[in-house]
């Protein structure tokens, strides 16, 4: 099999980070570009290669339609022969969500950073009316330097004539909308049920509806409400009560109102919360802009209550085998100790004068002389001709006056 894997396409393998009963994922170097990439085989034959071929072309004409900071890059599909269908895309290296969840080692306004940037990559799809489908922690990549990509748009549809049969159910059954799991399209709404359900995921460490196989996962989807921790605020209880709603209609309109309610009901320090809602502020398209009067501090800053902060030590920052990273694993490396991506901001630094302290104002300097002014018509020229004109003409009466007096001869 190595020696079968030297080579995929036009680009070199340096080595396998992750496989699985379908595939292989591998990170390769493109040497004409000189850029690593992360290449995954689809393990296929007959029908259902040709088919995973398609969904591999459909993938990357997705990720050419949106060319969003937060979702991978496609780089390249093509079939391999004597191993299968691949897709060539950007090297993402970090963990999945899901390994980040199941460590439990983020801080809340981690969290809250890595669900903002998911959350645009999302919207960036719904604007192109692309549906993803499959929204779920392990779809969702976190960088070593904090940035978060979504990927996996491998059964994505547009709102338009469906690629699957219709009634196929494709995705995950703990994070699909129970509409999706009754045969219903996929829209922009069952993909908002999805990232709440990570974000319940990401902030409880538990699943809303629990199961032990399949099937149990479906019936309590679909016949029970969703289970909260004993710990959970009512008020945060509300928000995903709705985002979980049975009834599509009943969810929140976009993934913003959703978002903001949720930060609003998670108590936390000022600081905290005003670098969270700075991060909502930098959204990449104007209509995700949160209004400035969410900026603002809440009157009686004292009534928020406060988050001891509690050190404890973490984990060496060495991922298991089999950790999704870019398409997606990091197993095989041997690493020295990463941090966990973080969101703190400096705070800002401010400038008081003392209460008397006078800033001197300054002089404005007088404007100098334009040069076409420095020319003959000048006020102190026109003073000298008018003396020159002045006394000429006195002696020159005078001159005149004595050559009648006194003629010549």
């Amino acid at each position: 099999m190595a020696e079968l894997t030297k080579t995929i396409g036009r680009y070199v393998v340096d080595r396998t980070v992750g496989q699985g009963a379908m595939g292989v994922v591998y990170l390769a170097e493109d040497p004409l570009l000189k850029r690593r990439v992360a290449i995954k085989i689809v393990r296929a034959s007959g029908d259902e290669r040709d088919h995973a071929l398609t969904r591999f072309q459909r993938e990357a004409e997705i990720s050419a339609q949106l060319n969003h900071p937060n979702i991978v890059t496609i780089f390249d599909v093509g079939e391999e022969p004597g191993l299968g269908p691949f897709i060539a895309m950007e090297y993402v290296e970090g963990n999945s969500l899901g390994h980040f969840i199941r460590e439990g080692s983020l801080e809340l306004e981690t969290k809250f950073g890595i669900l903002i940037q998911a959350m645009r990559a999302l919207r960036a799809a719904h604007r192109h009316a692309i549906v993803h489908r499959d929204v779920k922690p392990e779809n969702i990549l976190v960088a070593e330097d904090g940035r978060v990509k979504l990927t996996d748009f491998g059964i994505a549809r547009t709102m338009a004539p469906q690629m699957t049969n219709p009634g196929e159910f494709l995705g995950s059954p703990a994070y699909s909308a129970p509409e999706l799991l009754r045969g219903s399209d996929p829209t922009p709404s069952s993909d908002r049920y999805g990232f709440a359900v990570t974000a319940f995921e990401l902030l409880t460490g538990q699943l809303p509806h629990p199961g032990t196989t399949v099937a149990s996962v479906i019936t309590h989807v679909l016949m029970e409400p969703p289970v909260f921790p004993p710990s959970m605020t009512g008020d945060i209880a509300l928000v995903f009560r709705q985002a979980l709603a049975q009834d599509p209609e009943e969810r929140p309109g976009n993934l913003m109102d959703f978002l903001v309610a949720l930060v609003d009901a998670h108590p936390m320090e000022t600081m905290a919360r005003n670098r969270i809602n700075e991060l909502f502020r930098h959204d990449d398209y104007a209509g995700d802009i949160v209004p400035i009067r969410r900026l603002r501090a809440p009157a009686g800053g004292a009534g928020v209550p406060r988050i001891p902060v509690v050190e404890v030590e973490r984990p060496a920052f060495d991922p298991a085998p089999g950790a999704v990273s870019g398409g997606r694993a990091t197993g095989g490396r041997s690493t020295a100790e990463r941090p966990v991506p973080s969101y703190r901001q400096p705070a800002p630094v401010k400038i008081e004068l003392a209460e008397n302290t006078r800033v001197p104002a300054r002089r404005r300097a007088s404007p100098r002389p334009r040069r076409d002014q420095e020319g003959f018509f000048t006020p102190w020229n026109m003073l000298k001709w008018f003396v020159v004109i002045l006394v000429g003409g006195q002696i020159f009466w005078w001159a005149y006056r004595y050559v009648q007096n006194h003629p010549f001869g």
